[in-house]
């Protein structure tokens, strides 16, 4: 019986019998068969096996007939032979149908982007952690190199008259190289035109903390001081914990000074160092050998002992530096007539005072803080309701790597203190004796 006709009428009163299957012939000859290119592959892989059904078809049982006048369903397609060991589908394009593996290289990409990120969050974590523990404080930004200033307001309205006092930082070590760790030449002598320049900037103020720092380099910010002044802007220097030495010299040269009754001052004079390892060298049984053009070409040599040529030169270089020095005391302070005044007083040993001793001697004009270096800047510039800017420079990234490499600090020096790994060997300072190593 053809399938896919309609039961006689009654067939629901006969007894339902079970059918075979269709034979191969029989799929092939109705419309849901396969398509002819697939059962011409199967026909052929089965040839000589259609009039023999396997025992699998032959114990199935026929489909039972159905009760209803719908037509019944298409049998499945038979399984695919198996030709030399493989299997022939129903279809010519089987592998094609087959959906492709979607969205495992997506994933691939996902996680080494993610890997990435986490790599890079990490480091720049460690950069951060480098710089926060390379720069001391927000403070010492200005004392390094070269860069772009801004004003940060500290008091005053931000609208007022337009008149300013502007705060400029010198703290830690006065040194000619930009560093974090000290106080630029650079950057302070740039900050000084820039408010000398500046025309709405009717004073200034000289925010203290250092205990002096090279010959050549105080002297520099010494002369920048003095081209404030002498355009007609008071300077008023403020001292905080330490204002000695080359310090106190920058702040000779402004118009006036204001210390903290507990700040150490003083030390004027000038003091050079190095290490001789002479007798080191004899113990171990070393000896230096040095070349050189004349007798006092390897001054300050430490491979061997001092003659006494060599100290009377060096004696030479500090006394007439200290003369220098005494000179601009004489010129700062009303009172000392001469520099013959500075040498004959009492402090001219180099002593450290304290701000209260050093009031007495003449050294400074007035105890007091910040607020009182801001009033008596105000004061003096006749400016009363100017507001106060502080002179930053912006971070950057040339910052950071100046940072990192001033912890680059080997051997020994990296034990000691912070002003005393920028001490140099043989070089003239105007120093606190207790920075040097």
């Amino acid at each position: 019986m053809d399938i896919g006709k309609h039961e006689p009428e009654g067939a629901d009163e006969q007894q339902e019998q079970p059918q075979p299957p269709p034979s191969a012939e029989e799929d092939t000859s109705t419309g849901d068969a396969p398509m002819e290119t697939d059962a011409a592959v199967a026909a052929a892989a089965t040839e000589g096996n259609t009039e023999n059904p396997s025992p699998v078809e032959a114990a199935a049982p026929a489909a039972p007939d159905q009760a209803s006048a719908s037509p019944s369903p298409s049998p499945p397609p038979p399984a695919p032979a198996k030709v030399g060991g493989s299997t022939l589908s129903g279809s010519a394009s089987t592998d094609q149908d087959k959906p492709p593996k979607k969205g495992r290289g997506c994933l691939i990409a996902v996680i080494v982007v993610c890997v990435l990120c986490l790599i890079l969050i990490a480091l720049g974590g460690v950069a951060l952690s480098s710089l926060a523990a390379a720069i001391p404080s927000a403070e010492n930004l200005a004392g390094t190199g070269d860069g772009r200033i801004r004003e940060e307001v500290i008091a005053g309205a931000k609208a007022g008259s337009g008149k300013k006092i502007a705060v400029i930082d010198i703290k830690g070590m006065i040194v000619s190289e930009a560093t974090f760790e000290g106080a630029g030449t650079r950057t302070v002598c740039k900050q000084l035109k820039m408010a000398r320049q500046d025309k709405s900037v009717v004073a200034v103020i000289l925010d203290m903390n250092t205990p002096g720092g090279g010959v050549t380099a105080s002297d520099e910010i010494y002369r920048a001081v003095r081209k404030v002044s002498a355009q007609g802007k008071p300077v008023v220097t403020c001292m905080h914990a330490v204002g000695a030495s080359g310090g106190y010299m920058v702040a000779a040269g402004s118009d006036y000074i204001i210390a903290n009754r507990l700040t150490l001052t003083g030390s004027i004079g000038v003091i050079v160092g190095t290490i001789n390892y002479a007798g080191l060298f004899e113990r171990f049984g070393l000896e230096s050998e040095i070349y050189k053009s004349g007798e006092l070409k390897d001054l300050l040599h430490g491979g061997r002992k001092r003659t006494e040529a060599e100290k009377a030169l060096v004696e030479q270089l500090v006394t007439e530096n200290f003369r220098e020095f005494a000179q601009i005391v004489a010129d700062g302070r009303d009172r000392f007539a001469s520099v013959q005044d500075v040498l004959n007083a009492e402090f001219a040993d180099g002593r450290v005072l304290t701000g209260r001793q050093a009031l007495e001697a003449g050294l400074v004009d007035e105890l007091g803080y910040l607020d009182d270096a801001v009033d008596k800047a105000k004061k003096l510039a006749g400016a009363p309701g100017a507001k106060v800017v502080r002179y930053r420079r912006s971070l950057r990234l040339s910052d950071v790597l100046f940072a990192v490499r001033s912890k680059e600090i080997s051997g020994l020096r990296s034990i000691l203190p912070l002003e005393a790994r920028l001490v140099k060997p043989g070089r003239l300072y105007y120093l606190l004796p207790s920075v040097l190593p």
